[in-house]
């Protein structure tokens, strides 16, 4: 066993450079010159797409494009995708590879514009137009076989791709579906074009072409018109003729017009190709058939004969179905349609050699390290033992690196049988299936793990595995007693064992976040940090970046924790990674913007993320990021796309199975009712919530519940409910465990409700200094939300506060927080308004001519827009505080408006 297998590592690219490497073109194919000009004519859009079935001509299309492109000058690129690239982060480690053909070093691409500043919220598409863009000539970017990718996290970025695509960049694709990428939305914009199955069959006149330039072969017109009309121009079966014209018997039936389904058309011709071969060719074409890939040495380990090399050569040369697909020019593949009737030929035909062939293939992958081929020749000989040591030495770098989806689709391959031998296996399938929320197909593999014990010398813990599995099920107890007791600061001398070590510091820095213990939780998250560097893990690294990220946050430092997350996501990692710990990263990154009131760079890191987001089984990030954005659209005026994000978020927490997440979500709708004045609909959803899970006492606060709960629920439906006494008791026992914790932010927001509470009771003094309490935490990091997501109960007292303290003058230790009153107070202007009747905006008031206001209304209004309170009116003007509200309601009807908010937005918006 060679080094690549010992060490568990894939070898360097020997067999997947075929991937980003052009397939060499047929010898014999025709040129398409009409649909070359629809591709390169003066109108034509950036976007191909080139849809047919197998044997249609698309690969050959896009080669000849190619070949049009770089004689154009245009640097070109090539990636074959196939089934592994159902996996988002194999897909885009492929694309980094491609962007290397370009003669880019996409990483150092990263590094670059992360240093220069410009790329901290970029998408990964938009990372990849700007290296494409800064590459500084014209581009075309050739993807063949897209029909092998249902990944909604890969078919997202593509359609973000292709719509933000500079012109200089032309894209190619092909594939034997019309995957979900917007091509329909492309093409009405003159973005793209569609070439269809009817148009890649050959016309009367190329198949004239095509036989022309096969000088071997002579054919009459006569029988050219006769195979165009039996193959309708399918360009496979046109081939096939040239191969099998040979035969008397194919001769006679284009005499005789026989009538054949096109599938039993191209078997017979190809059994006449086959039949027409010398025997040992013959033989080398069925049994190599079982190969996707092929090389000279494979074949020579399969056959045990040492001339594979000059048949494939042979092959090649005379056109049989055989292409070389990498630059090194050392691997082939036949063709699809052929390729099928070669197999179910062999099958027919010596059925007992076949498990044999595979055998054979999957030992020679095995021996030079190709993971992946070895397991998949192995299971289909039916040697289940091999295949499943291959798995699992493959998985010890497939779960560290995130690939939890090709882990998914391999654990079909493995009998119950031979997983009960391994248990190291099973630990691997079952962090893949938990991380992918697969409830139902894990709970097979929980028995087999409940079963097992775990030994010192093993790879792959049960322990842990389990853990993770109680996390991700909300049972964090569990969780944090299963892996008790492991010692992590030890180093191991495997990979996969320093992997599980960072998930077990990663597990007890949760629990001591979520205790209140954050110098502790942090001092494991760094543990965490340095075991996933060991390992060379990036999937445990995010989460240890991500969870320090949010006890920063919740202890007050909300900047120091988006630089963070912008590090994190802005790396050479993040580009290269897409696994549910990014989706992780992504949706507190969310948050925390919210936070700091950043709504658009929020709203774009929701939307490059989203469908990961959606794939991840992560339900407090879930409830977090969806949170944020339901508030977003809310504060903006957009009520109906708030409702539309709770309820996504609604049906992924149910299919999830994550009943806590629902309930959040539920609160979060009685928030808005409240907000909005709906207070008996309020009270109708709270009543429907189900709380005996609650434990409102227990200290203990999830990241999900930081600044928003069920208990803080509770206070506010009591606020506006006015139940003060019972608000005040819930209040008090919430603050003296926040700050016991050291929960800033749950701090900032609980005195942001005592405020309004005491405000509603008619006790303005103490409604003051609580705002001031939630002021003087909130300033030093900038937490906007907290304060401004209570509605214009808080911003009525803020206005007032900022008034009373622009007359005071500011005292020069406070004016950090002067100058965050001041920053929330210039938005109130900017920001539509939250709850408007029915949840719609109300229509925008006629201009007012000033000449219409009294000289008194003049200067109450001025003194209005400067934030002053009826009180600090009526000293000024000295005049009586009812004759300022008498004035007051005068200039609300003159302006249009029902409330000071209003009134100063109206002044700032330019109707005066």
């Amino acid at each position: 066993m060679n080094e690549g297998t010992r060490s568990g590592h894939f070898p360097a690219r020997s067999i997947a450079s075929h991937k980003t490497s052009a397939p060499k073109p047929h010898r014999h194919a025709v040129k398409r010159q009409q649909l070359l000009l629809r591709m390169f004519g003066a109108m034509a859009p950036p976007v191909v797409f080139i849809h047919g079935p197998a044997g249609h001509g698309k690969t050959s299309l896009l080669l000849q494009a190619r070949s049009h492109c770089e004689a154009q000058g245009m640097t070109t690129g090539w990636l074959s995708l196939d089934a592994a690239n159902n996996d988002a982060n194999r897909f885009f480690g492929d694309v980094q590879e491609m962007v290397a053909t370009l003669g880019i070093d996409s990483h150092a691409s990263i590094r670059n514009h992360d240093a220069r500043g410009s790329g901290e919220d970029a998408s990964r598409a938009a990372w990849l137009v700007g290296q494409l863009r800064e590459f500084g000539r014209p581009i075309a970017l050739f993807i063949d076989d897209l029909h092998f990718v249902g990944d909604r996290v890969v078919l997202s970025f593509l359609r973000e791709l292709l719509a933000s695509s500079a012109d200089a960049i032309r894209w190619f694709i092909a594939g034997r579906v019309v995957p979900d990428i917007r091509l329909p939305r492309l093409v009405v914009g003159d973005r793209a074009t569609i070439i269809r199955p009817e148009e890649l069959r050959f016309s009367a006149s190329e198949v004239h072409r095509f036989f022309a330039a096969a000088s071997e072969v002579e054919v009459s017109e006569a029988e050219l018109r006769a195979i165009h009309a039996a193959t309708d121009g399918w360009p496979a079966a046109v081939q096939l003729y040239r191969l099998a014209l040979d035969s008397p018997q194919v001769r006679a039936s284009l005499a005789t017009g026989s009538d054949h389904h096109v599938r039993e058309m191209t078997d017979y011709l190809a059994d006449n190709v086959l039949m027409r071969q010398e025997r040992h060719i013959q033989s080398f074409l069925l049994r190599t058939s079982i190969l996707d890939r092929m090389t000279a040495p494979l074949c020579d380990f399969m056959l045990q004969t040492q001339d594979s090399n000059d048949i494939l050569a042979t092959l090649e040369r005379t056109g049989l179905f055989v292409r070389r697909i990498d630059s090194d020019q050392q691997w082939f593949t036949y063709h699809a349609v052929f390729s099928r009737f070669l197999r179910d030929h062999l099958q027919a035909a010596t059925p007992e050699q076949v498990a044999d062939l595979h055998r054979r293939a999957a030992c020679w992958h095995r021996e030079e390290g190709h993971f992946e081929d070895a397991l998949h020749h192995f299971s289909l000989a039916g040697d289940h033992a091999p295949a499943a040591d291959v798995f699992e030495l493959w998985a010890d770098r497939l779960v560290p690196d995130g690939h939890m989806a090709t882990v998914n689709r391999w654990s079909d391959s493995v009998p119950m049988e031979e997983l009960e031998q391994r248990p190291g296996l099973v630990v691997k399938i079952v962090w893949a299936l938990a991380f992918l929320s697969q409830h139902r197909k894990l709970e097979p593999f929980l028995r087999l793990l409940r079963a097992s014990h775990y030994e010192a010398d093993s790879v792959g813990d049960p322990r842990v595995a389990m853990s993770m599995v109680a996390i991700l099920g909300d049972d964090l107890a569990k969780s944090y007693a299963l892996v008790d007791g492991i010692d992590t600061d030890t180093l191991s001398s495997s990979r996969f064992r320093n992997f599980e070590l960072s998930a077990v510091a990663n597990a007890r820095g949760y629990h001591l976040m979520v205790s209140g213990r954050y110098q502790e939780a942090l001092r494991q998250l760094e543990r965490g940090r340095v075991l996933s560097e060991v390992a060379g893990a990036t999937f445990t690294l995010a989460y240890s970046i991500g969870k320090s990220a949010l006890a920063l946050m919740s202890q007050g430092q909300l900047q120091e924790a988006l630089v963070l997350y912008r590090k994190a996501l802005s790396g050479p990692r993040a580009y290269g990674e897409e696994s549910q710990s990014t989706a992780c990263l992504a949706c507190g990154f969310v948050a925390a913007l919210y936070e700091a009131d950043e709504f658009e760079q929020a709203l774009e890191q929701f939307r490059q993320y989203r469908e990961l987001i959606i794939s991840a089984g992560i339900h407090d990030y879930l409830v977090i990021a969806y949170r944020a954005v339901a508030r977003i659209h809310d504060s903006r005026g957009e009520p109906q796309l708030a409702l539309e994000t709770l309820e996504e978020a609604e049906q992924l927490a149910f299919a999830g199975q994550w009943p806590r997440a629902l309930r959040l979500f539920a609160w979060e709708r009685v928030r808005r009712e409240l907000l909005s004045g709906q207070h008996e609909r309020a009270r109708i959803i709270a009543g429907r919530i189900d709380t005996s899970a609650d434990r409102p006492d227990s200290g203990q606060v999830r990241l999900s519940e930081d600044s928003e709960d069920g208990t803080l629920a509770r206070i506010r439906l009591c606020i506006h409910g006015g139940d003060a006494r019972e608000a005040q008791r819930l209040l008090q026992a919430c603050l003296r465990s926040a700050v016991a914790g050291g929960r800033v932010h749950r701090q900032i927001k609980l005195h942001a409700l005592n405020a309004i509470a005491r405000r509603k009771a008619g006790n303005d003094f103490h409604a003051r200094h609580a705002l001031e309490q939630a002021l003087a935490l909130a300033a030093p990091g900038g937490y906007a939300r907290a304060l401004l997501d209570e509605g214009e109960a808080m911003t009525r007292l803020m206005l007032e506060y900022f008034g009373a303290r622009a007359a005071q003058g500011a005292r020069p230790q406070e004016r950090g927080v002067d100058a965050f009153l001041a920053r929330l107070v210039a938005s109130f202007g900017s920001e539509r308004s939250e709850h408007s009747e029915a949840g719609r905006d109300l229509p925008a008031p006629s201009p007012v001519r000033l000449e219409e206001f009294t000289e008194r209304e003049q200067q109450i209004l001025a003194q209005i827009v400067n934030y002053m309170s009826n009180e600090q009116i009526a000293a000024q003007l000295v005049v009586t505080r009812d004759t300022v509200k008498f004035h007051i309601k005068n200039i609300y009807a003159k302006l249009g408006v029902r409330n000071r908010l209003e009134a100063i937005r109206a002044v700032r918006q330019g109707r005066l």
